[in-house]
């Protein structure tokens, strides 16, 4: 098993579901579950009951919430299943497989989403949809910013004598 406190590990399990936690920052919509900024609300953060996907693969009964308990044996569990070489540790490599299986599920979730027509690839124009949609969220708010057209203020129906050459 694992020893805690070795510096490969930075402090076992703990240390390693920290390291996780720093890792994934603000990459998972802010903090490692949402929120702003690492941990913002707890593991779970701001989305939903589970923060997610990530935190339901160490809720071991599924009762929707994750003790310490279930999170420690997962997380010894995903060390001996991804520990490649049996040496009760993980390496950089055996680590990035780790952490590639954990976020993998949100990866496929992204691709998905940018996927507008499901054939799976992404053209140009999926890959840039978020900005057009982006511009056009913004002149929409600028359009609302703007005041009203009033037929008095110069702008919209011109001086109301409703188009006459006289």
């Amino acid at each position: 098993m694992m020893q805690s406190g070795g510096p490969g590990m930075m402090g076992g399990m703990d240390g390693m579901m920290g390291m996780m936690q720093r890792m994934h920052g603000n990459m998972m919509g802010g903090g490692m579950m949402g929120g702003k900024g690492p941990m913002a609300g707890g593991m779970m953060g701001g989305m939903g009951p589970m923060g997610g996907g990530m935190m339901q693969m160490f809720d071991a009964d599924g009762d929707g919430k994750v003790t310490p308990d279930e999170l420690r044996s997962q997380l010894q569990a995903k060390l001996a299943e991804f520990d490649s070489d049996g040496d009760g540790t993980l390496s950089i490599a055996e680590f990035e497989t780790l952490h590639s299986a954990m976020i993998r599920e949100k990866m496929v979730d992204r691709f998905q989403h940018l996927d507008a027509d499901g054939d799976g690839a992404v053209t140009a124009e999926e890959m840039t949809a978020p900005a057009e949609m982006m511009e056009r969220r913004q002149m929409m708010r600028s359009n609302m910013a703007q005041p009203p057209v009033q037929p008095d203020n110069g702008q919209g129906m011109g001086d109301g004598t409703m188009m006459n050459d006289n």
